[in-house]
């Protein structure tokens, strides 16, 4: 929620609490009276530290008047079975009044949580992806499981330079179908995401739909997709899974190469999962391009058998 939205969302429950406390006190006069009576009292007491008192009364008096006013506020609101909070304003989150940050520059964690939730939304992974993470990557369903930790330690380095904000190749995962890829894909942006950083996962076949939908119908496409089609250039990390599976035409190649081009210039990483070979991606598209795929990238090569059909085998 952006900061308007929440001055609007504290307007309402301001606005909320002043219509249910002139009902509480419409119903109970003598509760009204309490709460301008404590009001007054409070008023006092800063005009007496300013040496401006009115009422004639000192500190402890001022004290005590208070704490009888609060006792039978308190008699009362048991005698009408009425909620402790009644009269005070409902903030959904009672650190910050919902305003989302506790001091100058200081973020309450319902803002925290806000930002990551929007982070994991924008992310574009789905439910089943966020629980493909590091810890439930299993070495057990492949042969040679020297191999593939080595792939998985790679894959974490890789993640940890992106949080700590440090240089690094991209990633370029490629093998058979249901070897894994797209599990180490996942926990690779579930990582990042996790401590913070922006992370956009598209199967390649939806980022080109949204290239498109920008370019030949800009009038019509919402600001959500503009901004997502901005964040694939600029985005911290961007993922893109199933390359080689979409149509190559001049307009692919063309956006592709422009693409991972402003990516390479702003120093932005990016991983590739992919049923290609790496010669197969110099054969598919143009040099200017492969070159920009394979020669900025650590490849990862995946073998074997289809996981998911093993799963199905043993049960």
């Amino acid at each position: 929620m952006s900061l308007a939205g929440r001055a609007l969302k504290r307007q309402q429950k301001l606005a909320e609490w002043e219509t249910r406390v002139e009902a509480l006190h419409k119903k109970y006069p003598r509760l009204g009276e309490i709460s301008r009576s404590i009001t007054k009292l409070s008023l006092e007491t800063v005009l007496l530290g300013m040496g401006k008192g009115k009422m004639g009364m000192t500190w402890e008096e001022l004290d005590q008047a208070r704490e009888a006013l609060q006792a039978e506020k308190t008699a009362l609101f048991k005698e009408y079975n009425l909620p402790k909070n009644i009269d005070e304003v409902w903030w959904d989150c009672e650190k910050c009044g919902d305003r989302g940050f506790l001091g100058v520059g200081e973020k309450c964690a319902c803002l925290l949580q806000e930002e990551r939730e929007m982070r994991w939304e924008f992310s574009g992974l789905a439910p089943e992806q966020r629980e493909q993470t590091i810890n439930t990557f299993s070495l057990d369903w492949y042969e040679d499981q020297e191999r593939y930790r080595l792939i998985l330690q790679q894959c974490i380095e890789f993640a940890e330079k992106i949080c700590a904000g440090e240089k690094t190749e991209n990633l370029f995962l490629c093998g058979p179908i249901g070897t894994g890829k797209t599990h180490l894909c996942s926990a690779i942006a579930n990582y990042v995401l996790q401590a913070g950083v922006d992370v956009v996962y598209l199967k390649i076949g939806t980022m080109l739909d949204l290239i498109r939908e920008y370019k030949y119908n800009f009038e019509k496409s919402a600001t959500f997709s503009a901004h997502r089609l901005k964040s694939l250039y600029h985005v911290s990390l961007l993922i893109i899974d199933d390359l080689g599976t979409e149509v190559s035409t001049d307009f692919v190649r063309e956006q592709l190469f422009y693409l991972f081009d402003e990516r390479i210039n702003y120093r932005l990483p990016w991983v590739i999962s992919t049923n290609l070979l790496p010669n197969e991606v110099g054969a598919m598209y143009e040099d200017r391009l492969s070159d920009r795929i394979l020669g900025t990238s650590g490849i990862l090569k995946f073998t074997g058998p289809s996981i998911r059909q093993l799963k199905i085998v043993r049960g």
